[in-house]
C-alpha cells in the first residue's frame, strides 16, 4: 500500500526583482486567466460534448512593503539618479513665500548652514528669526524681515541620496526570482518567473498612521527562447 504524502504550507520568502531584493514584499500571487471554449451536446441530456481550455493570461502580483526609490520607480515606470553630496556651485534663487515653502532643487542638509540673502547678496538675513530651513526648503517668517514675494539667494549643502523622476520610463520586462521557505516545514523553495512587465500601480498612500504599502502587478510574459519539451516558458518552482 502507497504511503500518502502531505505538506502543509506556510510561505515567506524574499522577492528579487532583475537580481535586486525588494526588501519587505507581502501578498505575492500568481493568477492564471483562462478562456474557454465548449461545444454543447446537441444529442440529448444536456451537457457539452467537447471543451477546450487556453490559457489568456498570466499576472504575477505583489505588495510592496518598502518605500525605497527603486521600489516606488518599478510602480511607476520611473527612473533613480544618483544625488551626490556637496555645496551648490552658485547661489540659488527662490521667490519668498511667507509662513510657506519656497523648495529647492535638492534636499538641503540641514546639519550644515545655510545662507539666505536678498537678491543683491549684501543682506543676510537671520535662521530661525527671518526663516527657517526644512530638507525641502527655506520657510520665510512673517514675523522676520523678509517681504511676501521676495526674490531670495540661498546657498546650502546638497544631501546625499537619489531623485525617482517618474513616469519617465516605458515598461521594463525583467526576470523575478522568489527565494523561499514553507515556515510550516522549514524547507525551501524558489519560483523563477523568466519574464514579468510590471503595470504602473493603482496608487500609492503616502500619509497616513499606519505602516505604507502599494501593490504592484504585471503579465508574466512567455519566454520564446525556451524551446525544450516539457519545460514551461512562464515559470518554475523548485523544492526540496
Amino acid at each position: 500500500m502507497s504511503e500518502t504524502v502531505t505538506e502543509s504550507y506556510i510561505g515567506s520568502g524574499i522577492v528579487y526583482v532583475a537580481g535586486r531584493d525588494v526588501g519587505n514584499a507581502s501578498g505575492v500571487k500568481v493568477a492564471i486567466e483562462q478562456d474557454t471554449k465548449t461545444q454543447p451536446n446537441y444529442r440529448g441530456g444536456g451537457g457539452n460534448a467537447a471543451e477546450l481550455t487556453k490559457v489568456k493570461a498570466v499576472k504575477l502580483s505583489f505588495t510592496m512593503n518598502d518605500f525605497s526609490n527603486a521600489n516606488m520607480a518599478l510602480a511607476l515606470r520611473g527612473k533613480v539618479e544618483v544625488i551626490t553630496a556637496g555645496a551648490i556651485s552658485t547661489p540659488e534663487s527662490i521667490t519668498a513665500v511667507l509662513d510657506g515653502l519656497a523648495d529647492t532643487a535638492f534636499m538641503i542638509d540641514t546639519a550644515v548652514a545655510a545662507v539666505v540673502t536678498d537678491a543683491a547678496g549684501t543682506n543676510t538675513y537671520d535662521v530661525d528669526v527671518d526663516y527657517v530651513v526644512s530638507a525641502g526648503g527655506i520657510r520665510a517668517l512673517s514675523s522676520g524681515a523678509i517681504t511676501e514675494g521676495e526674490t531670495l539667494k540661498v546657498t546650502y549643502t546638497k544631501k546625499a541620496g537619489n531623485a525617482m523622476q517618474a513616469l519617465t520610463e516605458s515598461g521594463a520586462v525583467v526576470p523575478v526570482v522568489i527565494d523561499g521557505v514553507n515556515d510550516a516545514t522549514g524547507k525551501p523553495w524558489t519560483l523563477k518567473f523568466f519574464k514579468w512587465s510590471p503595470s504602473p500601480t493603482a496608487g500609492m498612500d503616502l500619509i497616513g498612521d499606519d505602516f505604507g504599502s502599494f501593490d504592484i502587478e504585471g503579465g508574466v510574459l512567455a519566454d520564446q527562447s525556451i524551446v525544450a519539451t516539457g519545460k514551461s516558458k512562464f515559470f518554475v518552482r523548485s523544492a526540496a
